[in-house]
């Protein structure tokens, strides 16, 4: 078995990454709804809304459930995408037109993640904080973006290398999004 196999070993250790990532997320939104309920309720019951929560919400948990689920929503085809004819082009070259396109995307976050890198060593070394009631550091926002970007840029990389060997050996080795249903549906014939 290849490294690159869809259960190849480099593929379930990416796969456990993103599920702990994707239960981080869950758990951020999670926190959000808490957060909401309890300012609505200490806003409208005891006339004391809670003034750190925008600021959490938005500098912490926001960015923690959008960029810690990227990379699992992207393994698990949940990203939008224009595949409606992509099983009616011939083997190789959708193997190879997906594959350049997953390097490209590597390339394009790749350079988020060193930017991001960047602002977060800047960030942890000068002690920046969020100019807010609760002065909150800003470095953990920069972290999540790291971690969110890195990892969906590997799972781009692991993609693009399993899309152009599909393309070279001929055999199907990377995963592919589930064909679309064209028919009608069952309720739709009945009518």
């Amino acid at each position: 078995m290849m490294l690159t196999d869809r259960d190849g070993p480099l593929d379930r250790v990416l796969t456990r990454i993103e599920r702990g990532l994707v239960l981080l997320s869950g758990l951020a939104i999670g926190i959000i709804m808490m957060v909401v309920v309890a300012d609505v309720s200490m806003r409208y019951l005891f006339r004391q809304p809670l003034t750190w929560s925008y600021d959490l919400i938005g500098s912490y948990l926001m960015v923690g459930a959008f960029f810690l689920a990227l990379s699992d929503t992207m393994k698990q085809h949940g990203h939008i995408a224009i595949d409606m004819f992509l099983y009616k082009l011939p083997h190789r070259f959708m193997h190879a037109s997906q594959g350049l396109g997953y390097l490209l995307a590597a390339v394009i976050l790749l350079v988020i993640a060193l930017q991001a890198g960047d602002r977060l060593a800047s960030a942890w070394k000068g002690g920046d904080l969020i100019s807010a009631t609760v002065p909150w550091p800003t470095w953990p926002s920069y972290l999540m973006v790291v971690t969110g970007a890195g990892v969906i840029t590997l799972r781009c990389l692991v993609r693009s290398l399993q899309h152009l060997l599909s393309c070279l050996s001929g055999r199907q080795l990377a995963d592919l999004p589930p064909p679309h249903e064209t028919g009608p549906h069952d309720e739709e014939q009945s009518l």
